[in-house]
């Protein structure tokens, strides 16, 4: 039976919703702001400034993560979320101030964004983690899904009001919008209201000894350990794709910004679609392996297509459906990978998870502008693409993914506590202390 959003929405606390409001404040904010700072990097430095900047910005994220993912844990996540949009904010009044004065040098554009990657670094896993604490378990594929959906409806439009104001107004105005966008977005986190809990255990522990049990429950499970280093090959192939040789496309094609934004916009529709209504449709006829090696196998068809074609409507189609199709290996495997962790924990092991993305997001931009001054733009699409498919069949094949996917959503919760306790000797050591005192 299809699940209707209302019926989704019903129950869910006030809390949860106002994250759904910041969820899409914010994203109206990224997906703006990336379509103006790309665009004005890829008009003003060319091809060259452009993988340059992807590599070095993603170059911070990586650096940042590991620093500062405790402090989801540490502290309540809506202040640090809140904190971290702020500092993002910051950054793109310093990028409007530059267009102002039509002031373009690479080394700055890349400090004053390198604020703002070390700002979403604070964000994201928080923002990953936070509908953990505000529903409980049984509700949290809802949760997530709807939350997916809140973050695809700002993208939906950040990037086209981003594309469009490129391409009607001065560079200074559109980057002054992200950041008014941006102050809009981290009030609205700041009043998300999250229950309070124990963090006593985390307090005691060192701030460089979260680090530590973040990167080392990610090293000794073993299905986490493989998912994360297949995982970073395929970003590595997938980010350029998206962030960097994209625009560097599209503005080779001779089209405005605005087809920048839309592209932008339809893999964020795509993403909607497919959050609240495509993949539990699918589910509801193959099991959740089944649906995410059809996602996977798919998604590597959307970009040879989108390598080998210079027409903009069938790439903008492409794009939607990679939306689409992205919604489907999120939702499967993000779910079951956030209960499968222990609550005090979660903020520390999903900022793993974007670290393998932020290092694919450095190696793969980096590769590509290697590659860039030997090849063509379309041959190196087409690597990149090819790279990609080549990726999918290990990434089906982890050890064991199968049976954890197949598993319901009661019994994946802390089911690496109880698979893996050498991973969590802090907590498995606690729950025995208290066991002995009852």
């Amino acid at each position: 039976m299809n699940i209707s959003l209302k019926h989704r929405l019903r129950g869910l606390p006030p809390g949860f919703h106002l994250l759904m409001l910041s969820d899409v404040l914010s994203g109206l904010a990224m997906g703006a702001g990336y379509v103006s700072i790309s665009w004005w990097v890829v008009s003003v430095g060319g091809a060259h400034d452009m993988a340059w900047f992807s590599a070095l910005t993603a170059l911070v994220m990586l650096v940042a993560l590991p620093l500062t993912a405790p402090l989801g844990d540490r502290f309540p996540k809506n202040r640090v979320i809140a904190c971290g949009i702020a500092l993002a904010m910051l950054s793109g009044l310093a990028l409007a101030t530059m267009a102002w004065f039509n002031f373009y040098r690479l080394a700055w554009v890349v400090a004053s964004e390198s604020l703002s990657m070390f700002a979403w670094a604070l964000v994201i896993p928080s923002m990953l983690s936070i509908a953990s604490e505000l529903v409980p378990a049984g509700r949290l594929s809802d949760a997530l899904s709807l939350q997916k959906s809140s973050q695809s409806v700002g993208n939906l439009i950040g990037p086209v009001v981003g594309g469009s104001l490129m391409a009607l107004t001065p560079a200074w105005l559109a980057l002054g919008s992200y950041a008014a966008l941006l102050a809009i977005a981290a009030l609205g986190a700041l009043r998300i209201q999250i229950p309070p809990r124990n963090r006593e255990h985390i307090q005691a522990e060192s701030f460089i000894d979260q680090i530590r049990v973040g990167l080392r429950i990610r090293w000794r499970i073993p299905l986490e350990r493989n998912w994360a280093l297949w995982g970073l090959l395929m970003m590595t192939a997938y980010i350029p794709m998206v962030v960097t040789l994209l625009p560097i496309k599209l503005h080779q094609l001779g089209l405005p910004a605005f087809w920048l934004g839309a592209c932008e916009a339809a893999a964020s529709g795509g993403l909607l679609v497919g959050s609240l209504w495509f993949t539990h449709r699918l589910l509801q006829y193959c099991s959740r392996p089944r649906a995410r090696a059809f996602a996977m196998w798919a998604l590597a068809a959307v970009f040879l297509v989108v390598a080998l074609t210079d027409h903009p409507y069938l790439m903008l189609t492409m794009f939607g459906i990679e939306g689409v199709l992205l919604s489907i290996t999120m939702l499967i495997g993000q779910t079951h990978r956030t209960l499968a962790v222990p609550e005090a924990y979660r903020a520390r092991v999903s900022a793993i998870n974007v670290l393998v993305a932020k290092l694919g997001g450095m190696l793969g931009p980096a590769l590509a502008g290697i590659l860039l001054s030997r090849w063509s733009l379309d041959a190196v699409y087409l690597f990149f693409a090819v790279f990609h498919m080549v990726t999918v069949p290990p990434m089906l094949r982890l050890p064991g993914v199968n049976c954890f996917l197949s598993l319901n959503h009661e019994e994946v919760k802390e089911w690496y506590l109880r698979q893996h306790p050498e991973a969590f000797e802090p907590i498995a050591t606690a729950s025995s202390k208290l066991n002995q005192s009852i």
